[in-house]
């Protein structure tokens, strides 16, 4: 009977033993399951915002650049035909002095515009200098004075300013005949002469309004 009683504890002890073994895997198993959901939901690739497209922005638009004014061509005709015209178009004017890039401040009438200019600002009118053409020659041509008969013979060692044909109607304080280019006296304004090269000059202002001896011819 002890023997049983014992070999029926064993068994029981032994049942026991396997009812918690088991019961103990059921535990861990319902355990691992909601953490592997959790890491499950934790490394899932989250969804990406869907890219919306902006609206492109237009290009500035290119400032045009200003027209020139528009007006019959005068060019050949008088200056005052032309500015009348421009006065009555509404357009803005200027007349220049033909070679010198300076402003007319006074013009004649009928002086003929050598060339006009059209521009955004207005057009410009270009007339000859005073008391030549728009080619540059002089309207009126003087006739030379006779060369006095004792006339003093040109001196060529004072600095080159001597020789030519003698006949230098207009000459320097030292008695010498003018060269192309060189300053003239305030007396001599406007005066022509020949040059001690024989060359016809005429005291003007040249580009930088300096009054000096001038050929006519540019360079």
């Amino acid at each position: 009977m002890r023997r049983l009683a014992a070999s029926v504890a064993l068994a029981a002890a032994s049942a026991l033993a396997l009812a918690g073994c088991g019961g103990g895997s059921t535990g861990t198993e319902a355990d691992e399951r909601p953490a592997t959901a959790a890491a499950a939901q934790s490394t899932s690739p989250t969804p990406e915002a869907s890219a919306t497209t902006e609206p492109s922005t237009p290009a500035a638009a290119e400032t045009p650049s200003p027209a020139a004014v528009t007006l019959p061509d005068h060019t050949g005709r008088n200056v005052g035909g032309a500015v009348l015209a421009a006065k009555a178009a509404h357009i803005d004017y200027t007349v220049h002095l033909q070679g010198t890039g300076r402003q007319a401040s006074t013009w004649d009438l009928d002086e003929e515009v050598c060339e006009q200019t059209d521009g955004p600002d207005g057009v410009t009118f270009t007339v000859p200098r005073d008391g030549r053409d728009c080619a540059g020659r002089l309207l009126e041509t003087p006739e030379p004075a006779p060369a006095p008969e004792s006339a003093k013979p040109q001196d060529s060692g004072t600095g080159g300013s001597g020789g030519g044909t003698g006949a230098c109607e207009l000459t320097s304080p030292a008695g010498n005949c003018y060269a192309d280019g060189q300053f003239c006296a305030k007396k001599h304004r406007g005066l022509s002469t020949h040059g001690r090269g024989g060359e016809y000059l005429t005291c003007e202002p040249d580009s930088g309004g300096t009054w000096r001896w001038s050929d006519g011819v540019t360079g």
